[in-house]
């Protein structure tokens, strides 16, 4: 990547994610401390860097869907600027944000942290940069597993990664730069709730630590299910970050938001929607990136709108334990078509409808059941039938009312 260099070598290392955060009052702590926001604008769209430290190497087949998205940053205000907000480094210090996973114990504090739900692969989180000089960032990564509760600090680092990169002087305009970096994970498992903290090494790096930080996402979708993410990201000096032990930092405060993060892997279960007959256009693109699409027909607002309705489909779960019921949510698929969900004995079936023509596919339970092996799951592949307007599995007479009826109208 032009301008970038990748010095360290990167080695995830992991434990069993088997520790259970310590319960501890809520005692604000004189190292935490809520995070100061800064805004930078652009009246252009920003180049935006992706670093994937695999190196050339990529290895065989796409990458795996997503189980966490937290994204969708900014919007054009009144004056057509575009702006990005961010919280830096500055001083040296931690910044971690949570995650709440889908799967394992429905409440808090009953079994977070103990089982894991997910097998994740890479993680991605978004660095800007204002500093018109650069340098040397050395950054280590840690993940601590949780158990959900505000006000309870994280258990100890069980996986890390050790991140040196180099950072090439800002150029106006836009006077800032968006890195995406994604780390490998190599099959880490991960409870159901758990923080994510990057922590840079004041002696190593050589850049302004205050005009380096993590790109903040405007509260919006917090994982694949569209549910809202819990918003804690904080600030606090090392060493007791986001620690467990007596005294240590605890999570006190008002949420701030969350940061611009995303994890692919996968649950016990991963569907693929084939959708090799639609236009390229109309086929799913990256919704890590979608809202970076500088669309072609020059509408910056455009290419957002156009990926939402390609992205997003309605789920329809079928419990068929004791009296049969469906629940409804809405998730993402990714680029290829995929999603992940975790799925019980108790699931007969899930259907997948799209957002933009109700298109729909369904995928029912295998005759040995779903696997309970996240790190390899149950996989399935199903067909959109084109033409099936109405999402009811054949196409007959009342997919041509459906469009005689709708005919001249608009979305």
């Amino acid at each position: 990547m032009k301008g970038f260099t990748l010095l360290g070598a990167v080695a995830l290392t992991t434990t069993a994610l088997v520790g259970v955060a310590a319960a501890q009052r809520s005692v604000p702590s004189a190292g935490l401390t809520e995070v100061d926001v800064r805004t930078v604008y652009s009246t252009q769209m920003p180049e935006i860097r992706r670093i994937d430290l695999r190196g050339d190497f990529q290895p065989a087949g796409a990458s795996d869907p997503y189980i966490y998205l937290q994204t969708m940053f900014a919007r054009w205000n009144d004056a057509g600027a575009y702006g990005f907000s961010f919280s830096s480094f500055a001083g040296g210090r931690t910044l971690g944000d949570d995650v709440v996973l889908l799967g394992g114990a429905p409440d808090p504090g009953t079994g977070y942290g103990t089982t894991s739900v997910a097998c994740a692969t890479e993680i991605t989180f978004a660095l800007i940069t204002t500093d018109a000089f650069g340098g040397n960032l050395a950054l280590r990564l840690d993940i601590h597993p949780w158990n959900g509760l505000f006000g309870n600090a994280a258990g100890a680092s069980t996986a890390n990664v050790t991140l040196n990169l180099t950072i090439p002087p800002v150029q106006n305009p836009p006077g800032f730069a968006i890195y995406l970096i994604t780390v490998p994970a190599q099959n880490l498992l991960l409870p159901k709730a758990f923080w994510v903290a990057l922590t840079p090494d004041s002696l190593q790096s050589t850049i302004n630590l205050a005009n380096v930080g993590l790109l903040v996402a405007n509260g919006t979708p917090g994982n694949v299910s569209m549910l809202p993410g819990r918003g804690y990201f904080r600030a606090a000096t090392p060493p007791t970050a986001f620690t467990a032990v007596t005294g240590g930092s605890v999570f006190t405060g008002l949420p701030q938001g969350s940061f611009y993060m995303a994890i692919r892997g996968k649950h016990n279960f991963v569907g693929t929607v084939d959708m090799n007959a639609l236009a390229d256009r109309a086929k799913p693109s990256d919704p890590l990136t979608f809202e970076f699409d500088d669309d072609p027909q020059g509408d910056p607002d455009e290419g957002i709108e156009e990926a939402l309705r390609r992205n997003l489909v309605d789920v329809e779960v079928v419990n068929d334990s004791g009296t049969p019921f469906t629940s409804r949510f809405t998730t993402y698929l990714d680029e290829n078509g995929r999603f992940s969900l975790p799925v019980s004995s108790a699931i007969a079936s899930i259907t997948v409808r799209r957002w933009d023509n109700g298109l729909k596919v369904t995928y029912n339970r295998p005759a040995g059941g779903w696997s309970t092996n996240v790190c390899n799951p149950t996989t399935a592949t199903a067909t959109m039938t084109f033409g099936d307007v109405n999402g009811d599995g054949v196409i007959d007479d009342a997919d041509l009312l459906t469009v005689l009826f709708g005919f001249g109208s608009q979305e």
